[in-house]
């Protein structure tokens, strides 16, 4: 099936006009189709949300594609067929849902076969590195992700196709996007090997301190896209540390301790009932992405549906 539909960048049935497309969105490459059999046909969509790009990709055709050195981190994915990845001498193969990954500095050769499509990702550099270091506390300045193929990505980048595949309502408001944007790069930190990721699944706990002056930034600054990671570095503990201290002296998550600020956020405004304001604008507005599971939580702690909220107020205004 092909993905993200919405964002067409190129069609193509010239090797020219092909390369030409995915050197704008990602990165200088060649393609040399290996079979006369079928005629190439290029199809790509792209869209971009702060340090991450994401396409759809096919060639419609076997072909060897080979980059020059990456400057950021590279994940492809096939979706349908499978592609051949080559590190020196060592070849990986990936089928569907199986994501390699592409460090910076050194180029990447692919084989794709006629029937394979690729989701990719390409994430700066400097955004993910920071994000890490983040996470564990301390300064990282390379991340050596495992060459084998893996799987769970899709889950991780599910929110972020169903924003860029729908009505995209995070568009309008920046901090629900940022908010979209750190959770892919957690997701991927978090699921895929690395030689740091023994370090992030160790945890550890912390003195009631930094968990005070985390709660403390997240009541005063609710509207930031703060997530475990921005909260940790903000505090000067590492993110798995801040999750242990907050299971401890607070019986929540960060997330879910930032949820609970913020759906008392959205119930103050609804409260309000501004002229013009909807449902969908006050979750949004104060980063819910997924609309459904926003409304859950509302009923979960208010005892009612946001839209009866928002009525009952309008009836006493």
């Amino acid at each position: 099936m092909e993905r993200l539909l919405n964002h067409p960048v190129t069609r193509a049935t010239r090797i020219d006009e092909a390369e030409d497309s995915v050197t704008r969105v990602f990165l200088p490459h060649q393609i040399s189709p290996t079979s006369r059999e079928t005629r190439l046909d290029m199809r790509l969509n792209a869209v971009r949300l702060g340090s991450l790009t994401a396409a759809y990709l096919a060639y419609g055709q076997e072909v060897d594609m080979r980059t020059t050195d990456a400057v950021a981190y590279h994940f492809d994915m096939p979706v349908e067929g499978c592609a051949q990845s080559s590190f020196g001498r060592k070849s990986v193969d990936a089928g569907t849902a199986e994501t390699v990954a592409y460090p910076p500095g050194r180029p990447a050769s692919i084989k794709w076969s006629a029937d394979c499509a690729q989701l990719c990702l390409m994430v700066e550099r400097v955004a993910l590195e920071q994000r890490l270091s983040a996470m564990l506390g301390h300064q990282v300045n390379r991340i050596g992700f495992a060459t084998a193929p893996q799987r769970g990505v899709l889950d991780v980048l599910a929110p972020f196709l169903r924003e860029f595949e729908g009505p995209e309502l995070l568009r309008r408001h920046p901090l629900a996007a940022r908010t979209l944007e750190q959770l892919v790069l957690d997701g991927l930190l978090l699921t895929l090997r690395h030689d740091h990721h023994q370090d992030l699944a160790t945890s550890r706990r912390i003195p009631r301190g930094p968990v005070r002056q985390a709660v403390e930034l997240l009541e005063e600054r609710p509207h930031e896209p703060s997530t475990t990671t921005s909260l940790a570095a903000a505090v000067a503990v590492s993110a798995r540390a801040l999750q242990a201290g907050f299971q401890l002296h607070t019986g929540a998550s960060p997330t879910g301790y930032l949820r609970d600020v913020r759906l008392g956020r959205v119930h103050n405004d609804l409260t309000a009932a501004t002229p013009g304001l909807t449902v969908t604008d006050a979750a949004t507005s104060w980063g819910f992405v997924h609309l459904g599971r926003f409304a859950g939580a509302y009923r979960q702690r208010f005892g009612e549906a946001p839209s009866e909220t928002l009525r009952r107020s309008r009836k006493h205004q």
